[in-house]
């Protein structure tokens, strides 16, 4: 049996993601897997509670790092290769392009990066992504919406305007290693992103 196809929904803070999420799972119900990273696992809610709520205190980033390698080490094997291979498309709220964009150009971490790069190698080695769909905006914009919205910051979205520009840059420089990757204007209207997010996945699905 061919593998199913592996999705990945990405994007700044507040761009829109779990809107169009929302959407999508209305569009496909329980036709598609629906993930995400960090907290797709049982393993993964209780590092998400420590990376991003420090349930378990202040975590040094070389730990936060291998923290979340082991988050989407655990995912891939629990969740993400058992759907595609029995023929279930996954769509994943974030990725390890996520991880790239945060914990290697937002933290500054680039001496990390042949490490994090080898290691996201052998983790996805069997389940490459079929389509990075990258939600694209100015960080101002993202930190306008977290204000509007008056919700706590998390650990990431606590991260300086300074950082989220990195992250940006993140984005868009791992979007030009991808093959299937598609990059969107998310400060337009949630209806303008829709059409755009649902040709692209309907594309593979």
């Amino acid at each position: 049996m061919k593998k199913a196809p592996y999705i990945v929904i990405e994007g700044g803070e507040a761009c829109g993601k779990d809107t169009q999420i929302r959407n999508l799972e209305e569009k496909y119900g329980d036709k598609i897997r629906f993930t995400r990273e960090p907290g797709g696992t049982p393993l993964g809610k209780t590092l998400r509670e420590m990376l991003l709520h420090q349930s378990h205190g202040a975590i040094s980033l070389p730990a936060e790092l291998f923290l979340f390698l082991a988050d989407r080490a655990q995912h891939v094997e629990e969740v993400i290769l058992p759907s595609i291979e029995k023929g279930v498309p996954v769509i994943s709220n974030r990725s390890w392009v996520s991880f790239m964009a945060y914990q290697i150009y937002g933290r500054g971490q680039f001496d990390w990066r042949p490490l994090v790069e080898a290691s996201i190698q052998k983790i996805f080695e069997n389940c490459p992504i079929d389509l990075a769909v990258i939600f694209d905006m100015d960080p101002e914009i993202g930190f306008e919406r977290k204000k509007a919205m008056g919700v706590p910051l998390d650990t990431m979205e606590q991260m300086s305007l300074e950082a989220h520009t990195r992250i940006r840059q993140g984005y868009l420089e791992t979007a030009k290693t991808l093959p299937n990757a598609v990059i969107i204007d998310a400060s337009r209207s949630k209806e303008e992103v829709w059409k755009d997010v649902e040709r692209a996945v309907a594309s593979v699905v």
